[in-house]
């Protein structure tokens, strides 16, 4: 009887997989705990002012006690503090059940995320007492994916020309003739940064006639390539950062799979993600072999049907 050959897989792909999983989680995680403590400011706003929804309305509540019991969770038994230092309670049981549902999300594990927002109060046998500013925890920060920056950012990217750009360089002799890189007669070299359509979108040139124009030629002529290189790949890479931004805050799945078209070749399904913009088949299979003459076998890659 024969047997299937194992599968084999990469350990070191495995443990990033799970660190960068766990990241995500910790992240989320640590968002939930800040959102409780607005719902928590918000639920106590609601139950002082009957849900009154006019910003005027009497509101006398600023710091609101939160305890640490001997499980390591966050609890509360409603009291509350005034502007003037005067101690109240919320008693209604339905009131305390509602606020319990948030207050659950708070824990010894993620204290750093709310502690902040806290005065210690003192310590009573195993528990551990805290009051929360709830002027501070009612302003939820915005996350750094729903910022005006990346909106911004997101806004420049979807307003720029199609995706990839490349870089192609240019070297000149005096005569303004063409010649290659490194050539003894090159004088000034162009690099010139196009989009996919052929559109030139940025140029950066390098004078290199002797002292004059530059003491270090080599140097100024790999900065300016590496210039370009960053011009070229800034949208693709850029793409990939906001959507890896989202990904990890716990948004949209940045790796999910969309059917992108199929290869021109074997008419196989080939797919992308936020993260991956290349083409690939869902099995990671490779395209047709074609047979060459004299016997050799030409193993072609998926190449997408424009």
């Amino acid at each position: 009887m024969t047997h299937p050959a194992p599968y084999t897989f990469d350990p070191s792909d495995l443990s990033q997989a799970v660190d960068e999983a766990r990241d995500r989680v910790q992240r989320a995680e640590a968002r939930m705990a800040r959102v409780a403590c607005a719902l928590i400011a918000a639920s106590v706003r609601d139950i002082l002012t009957n849900s009154d929804p006019d910003p005027a309305a009497p509101f006398d509540a600023q710091t609101f006690r939160l305890t640490v019991n001997q499980d390591e969770r966050v609890v509360t038994d409603g009291t509350y503090w005034t502007a003037s230092g005067e101690e109240r309670r919320i008693t209604n049981h339905l009131d305390l059940f509602g606020l319990a549902e948030w207050t659950v999300e708070l824990d010894h594990y993620n204290r750093a995320v709310w502690e902040p927002l806290c005065q210690y109060e003192g310590q009573d046998g195993d528990s551990t007492h805290y009051r929360l500013d709830l002027a501070q925890a009612a302003v939820l920060p915005a996350e750094i994916q729903n910022s005006a920056r990346v909106a911004e950012i997101r806004d420049r990217l979807t307003s720029s020309t199609r995706r990839p750009w490349s870089s192609e360089e240019f070297v000149y002799n005096r005569n303004g003739g063409l010649v290659s890189a490194g050539d003894p007669d090159a004088v000034h070299t162009d690099f010139v940064v196009s989009d996919a359509d052929g559109i030139r979108v940025a140029e950066i040139a390098v004078n290199h006639d002797g002292p004059g124009d530059t003491e270090t030629p080599e140097e100024d002529i790999a900065a300016s390539r590496a210039n370009a290189e960053l011009i070229a790949r800034a949208p693709e890479d850029l793409a990939f950062l906001v959507a890896y931004l989202a990904h990890i805050c716990g948004g949209e799945d940045a790796e999910a799979l969309h059917l992108r078209g199929y290869c021109a070749h074997c008419r196989t399904a080939l797919y992308t993600s936020a993260l991956d913009q290349t083409p690939a088949a869902l099995d990671s299979s490779e395209c047709l072999s074609r047979r060459l003459p004299g016997g050799r076998t030409l193993q072609l890659q998926h190449v997408l049907h424009t």
